[in-house]
């Protein structure tokens, strides 16, 4: 005790020699201590990776289903823009460029579960109406504004059995017959009616919206893909059903156009 006192007193008046030998212990002892670090470290992390096993092989099972997941939507959308643009050019319709909009970001999904809706994170402040079409970059249509505020609004999804709108087929070569696509209840799939029952309908085929006078939207917003081949001697085209182009539960950015119906004449 005596010693231990006597080496306090020297240390908390700065003695030279106590300071000494701290620096020449530590000195001694680090290298040590990190040759025992390395030894212990890597056997610790060891047994510690063991009792995480299962978690961790969880967590990169459902990393690896979201990279998927991902990497297919992003392939589905870009054949999709290629396609439209595609037709675009042989069609000579409307680019999405060619309308004014705003760009706002989707910061959450439908408040219930009686519709499919999104919300945005801009409003009238921004310039946001009811009725305005909303698309992606490229020109697939997501759905039309049906409630605003001053910094949110409310989109309603394609897919929601309240949204219709009238469509118009392309095919590689030709412009296919005209119908109308509705959502459904029961399927993120739209329904399709067509006009015409002697055209046969085929698996891939686009459909676009037909931007008839007073329609809400533009012509020539994709709207979805024919899923399979109807042929009208053995089924009728209200049995025809399309696939939305882009994935309307994985959107992050997307335009508000500000566009005004045009008038009959």
């Amino acid at each position: 005790m005596v010693t231990s006192l006597a080496l306090i007193s020297l240390d908390q008046s700065g003695a030279g020699v106590v300071s000494s030998a701290r620096t020449a212990a530590q000195n001694v002892v680090a290298p040590i201590q990190n040759l025992a670090d390395d030894a212990i470290n890597p056997v610790t992390n060891f047994f510690d990776s063991l009792g995480r096993a299962n978690e961790l092989e969880s967590e990169n099972a459902k990393l690896r289903r979201q990279l998927a997941a991902a990497q297919g939507a992003v392939a589905e959308g870009q054949a999709a823009t290629r396609q439209l643009e595609e037709i675009k050019g042989l069609l000579d319709l409307p680019q999405i460029d060619d309308y004014t909009g705003i760009v706002a970001s989707v910061v959450d999904g439908s408040s219930d579960n009686y519709s499919r809706t999104l919300q945005l994170d801009k409003g009238t402040d921004s310039g946001i109406g009811i009725d305005m079409p909303v698309v992606l970059t490229g020109g697939a249509l997501i759905g039309r504004v049906v409630a605003v505020s001053k910094t949110r609004s409310t989109v309603l999804r394609i897919d929601d059995p309240q949204f219709g709108v009238a469509v118009q087929l392309l095919q590689p070569d030709r412009v296919g017959p005209t119908g109308f696509a509705r959502g459904q209840r029961s399927s993120t799939l739209l329904s399709l009616s067509t006009l015409d029952s002697s055209e046969t309908l085929t698996k891939g085929e686009l459909a676009v919206t037909r931007g008839s006078a007073n329609s809400l939207f533009p012509k020539g917003l994709a709207v979805g893909t024919v899923t399979r081949t109807v042929d009208p001697a053995t089924a009728t085209q209200q049995q025809a059903q399309l696939k939305p182009v882009v994935d309307l539960d994985r959107l992050d950015l997307v335009k508000v156009l500000r566009y005004k119906p045009q008038a009959a004449p």
